[in-house]
């Protein structure tokens, strides 16, 4: 017996309550993979569950020290997990919104994006338009912009390291373009889903030279979801 009076489980105790949810899991799975209107919740859950293993498998060791520091407006796009009813679930794009976040956190807050599909707003939604695209987009079109100045420059004296640099910018503009490409122009911010999730889910950016670092919302969109924060969380 513990301390507490509980009984201390053994190896055997946690071994019958994993077989026993297994089963009840592959259950699951099976009936959704049965019920052609539940088919991809069982995809989609079958994917959560690998990535959640392959999350813990690298919890003990992950040092949000390697991570970019991230700022109160920055876009980022994370894996929320698998949804239950209405929450945001897979991978998401958000925004974070501490004041200030500590490289040494292993925990940002965030709010989840959607996209916006024409409907009128409910009382906990924030439309921030184009920003991310249009943020984005400013990033892409900067760096064509530089790399165009450098394949300028080149001559009979370009270096091998010149020209290996400016094909790897070559190569990094191309995914830009590709997930420019399949950006949405309209964003809504679901305030009431405001989340702190690991920074072990942040798909994009981790590091300074990844796709979406850089990329963020204005002050004027930032007010807004301030004083949207204020009316469903703070009594007045």
């Amino acid at each position: 017996m513990s301390k507490n009076g509980a009984k201390q489980k053994t190896s055997a105790d946690i071994t019958i309550h994993k077989d026993s949810a297994l089963k009840k899991l592959d259950s699951l799975l099976s009936n959704y993979i049965n019920d052609p209107n539940t088919m991809l919740k069982a995809d989609k859950l079958s994917y959560w569950i690998e990535d959640f293993s392959n999350l813990l498998k690298i919890e003990e060791t992950f040092d949000p020290h390697y991570l970019k520091k991230y700022n109160r407006g920055d876009i980022i796009q994370a894996n929320l997990g698998y949804n239950i009813g209405n929450e945001e679930g897979g991978l998401h794009y958000c925004v974070v919104i501490d004041k200030h976040n500590s490289k040494k956190s292993g925990v940002v807050t965030v709010i989840p994006l959607t996209s916006d599909k024409g409907k009128p707003l409910n009382f906990s939604e924030v439309s921030i338009g184009n920003e991310v695209y249009s943020s984005f987009k400013q990033k892409h079109d900067t760096l064509i912009s530089e790399l165009s100045k450098k394949l300028n420059s080149f001559n009979e004296d370009s270096t091998e390291k010149e020209i290996s640099t400016a094909l790897a910018d070559l190569n990094f503009l191309k995914k830009m373009y590709s997930k420019m490409s399949k950006m949405k122009n309209g964003s809504i911010a679901l305030i009431s889903q405001i989340t702190t999730i690991s920074k072990q889910k942040i798909y994009d950016p981790q590091k300074t030279s990844d796709l979406l670092s850089g990329v963020r919302i204005s002050d004027k969109s930032l007010d807004l979801l301030n004083e949207k924060m204020k009316q469903l969380f703070i009594k007045n």
